[in-house]
């Protein structure tokens, strides 16, 4: 709040102030997307048959219907939707989502698995996500060197496949983990992660040009928080169907339900695989689509 008050006062001073119209009416709209779509997803929890999660999932779906149209017709642009014409972005925003649903999905079951099911202290719950910090600090130079050495073919791919790997040994051991293996597949997870995040941002930024650009960064940075929204709501709505079972102890549905949750991480993981290829390959082809305009 300081910060800003500041640059409310001396930014006039330093720069030619330009009034520009903000379309208030589509920015309320999409706000209202993201809280229909993450509390509606929220009430997987309560099983799919629940009313209101239907009921909030078809309001996120006119939601989007009416923003659309609002940013085909209004002067004003919130978002140019010129940027989803780019097919190579779209499956590159699409694994820039699902990287940071992963990320922090697990982030969120992890501490819960050790204290829970391992029964271990919330200090030993928060020092098994340390590996990520690591690894960041460590190699974030060095994986940025190799996308400009040798592109994000190699990065992407990789990384897509130690995430992988990393998910497949979580849900391999689900049931027994200890704190040793946890430590060593979420950092074989992590490295994955962090080989292919901001590799993948860059070469999405890539195909746009021009003032698109910018919408495109707005895009992908604005998904990456959804994603970690959604990712935490997802899994935790995962886990709470198997703690819920009956005739089931509290730490056993923990574990079955972080189990079921590796799954899904799983699944997400080849998905990520999936854009990437399809990334690479309308980036070839220099393939462009209608979306949404």
């Amino acid at each position: 709040m300081v910060v800003f008050i500041a640059v409310i006062l001396v930014i006039g001073k330093y720069h030619e102030q330009v009034k520009i119209n903000f379309d208030w009416l589509a920015f309320v709209v999409l706000a209202g997307v993201f809280i229909t779509l993450t509390v509606g997803v929220n009430q997987i929890s309560k099983g799919i048959t629940n009313p209101l999660f239907w009921l909030l999932l078809v309001a996120t779906a006119v939601l989007i219907w009416l923003f659309i149209k609002l940013s085909q017709r209004s002067t004003k642009k919130l978002l140019d939707l010129a940027v989803f014409k780019q097919n190579a972005f779209v499956w590159g925003a699409l694994a820039y989502f699902l990287l940071q649903f992963n990320n922090i999905g697990i982030s969120f079951v992890l501490p819960n698995y050790v204290q829970i099911v391992s029964h271990q202290n919330s200090l030993v719950g928060g020092l098994i996500l340390l590996p990520r910090s690591i690894i960041a600090g460590l190699l974030n130079p060095y994986l940025g060197s190799l996308y400009d050495k040798g592109g994000a073919k190699s990065p992407l791919y990789l990384g897509g496949s130690l995430m992988m790997l990393g998910c497949l040994l979580f849900m391999i051991f689900g049931l027994n983990l200890n704190v040793l293996m946890i430590v060593i597949f979420y950092g074989i997870m992590m490295m994955g992660y962090r080989m292919s995040f901001s590799n993948t941002l860059a070469e999405s930024l890539k195909v746009e040009t021009g003032s698109l650009r910018a919408d495109a960064t707005a895009v992908c940075q604005t998904s990456q928080q959804l994603a970690g929204s959604i990712g935490t709501t997802v899994l935790a709505a995962i886990i709470a169907i198997w703690q819920k079972k009956p005739a089931v102890s509290y730490s056993l549905g923990t574990a079955q339900g972080s189990q079921a949750a590796f799954i899904f991480t799983l699944i997400i993981s080849l998905i990520i695989l999936f854009s990437d290829w399809k990334m690479f390959k309308t980036e070839n082809n220099n393939e462009t689509v209608k979306f949404f305009v």
